[in-house]
């Protein structure tokens, strides 16, 4: 069975796309928001995208981009509370299906001193339980995380269980911080994948989900270095994410300038992974 193929979109049109053509999963975003690397739909945005695919959906909770000049993914006591209300509102719309495995995704961090950054385990646990028995996927805050316990001992996979601790099932990563992405990262990722297809003592697993510039040129090799002898267990624990957007002048004829999706690229990533 290929790896789940997830696609963050951007419209109804774009999902519509993305689905027929190979994504498995999909990531729900606020249009018009790419460029901010992805906002809290509407509701309205939502049922677009719910009432036409079968995959699971998970929705962006997120209030903003990142700030100038600032670290992202830290939010004022506002900010948070937007959030929450965003996230309340989703739940209680009914639009979502756990059962199909609709879910959330969003992170939140806060400074552990001048300069260094941690996982705000309590206000992210507060979303957690909020989302009752929908996913929760933490955002690519965690990469953030990852620049700075990269050279403790154990700390990338410590932080990993902060995560599962916190109740999420799945982290949204590229394996560390840069601009390049997880091909700058597949050992770290490799490591991530090996930690998190072993459960705890609570048999929690958490779900790896590979992003950041990952292409149909690029995710075979990466994925043969992540995956690289393993078993069934983590094979199953790692997931791939790919925004395979269109050139500026396909997006328009599709209706989400500067954020289609390009049928031939998924269709391209899916045979990759399907070939695994």
């Amino acid at each position: 069975m290929s790896p789940t193929f997830e696609i963050p979109v951007f419209s109804a049109a774009a999902a519509t796309v993305a689905v027929s053509h190979g994504a498995t999963r999909l990531e729900i975003n606020r249009a018009g928001s790419y460029v901010a690397g992805g906002l809290t739909p509407t509701l309205e945005e939502v049922q677009a995208i719910a009432e036409d695919v079968s995959v699971p959906l998970r929705v962006m909770i997120r209030p903003r981009g990142p700030p100038s000049g600032e670290p992202d993914f830290m939010y004022s006591d506002s900010e948070f509370q937007q959030m929450r209300r965003e996230l309340d509102a989703s739940v209680a719309s009914g639009l979502l299906q756990a059962e199909r495995g609709d879910g959330f995704v969003f992170g939140i961090l806060k400074r552990d001193g001048p300069d260094r950054l941690s996982i705000d385990v309590d206000r992210n646990r507060q979303l957690v339980e909020a989302a009752g028995p929908y996913a929760c996927v933490f955002h690519r805050a965690f990469d953030l995380i990852l620049g700075d316990v990269a050279a403790e001992e154990e700390g990338p996979e410590r932080a990993l269980g902060t995560l599962r601790d916190c109740g999420f099932t799945g982290v949204l990563t590229a394996g560390g911080p840069g601009s390049h992405g997880a091909v700058d990262h597949a050992h770290s990722l490799q490591k991530l994948a090996m930690a998190a297809g072993a459960v705890d003592a609570k048999n929690r697993g958490i779900e790896i989900i590979v992003g950041g510039g990952l292409r149909s040129s690029n995710v075979g090799a990466l994925a043969g270095q992540i995956l690289a002898g393993s078993s069934k267990a983590l094979q199953d624990a790692v997931s791939f994410h790919s925004s395979c957007l269109l050139d500026s002048a396909a997006a328009v004829a599709q209706g989400a300038e500067g954020e289609g999706v390009s049928a031939e690229e998924v269709d391209r990533i899916s045979r990759v992974l399907a070939s695994l």
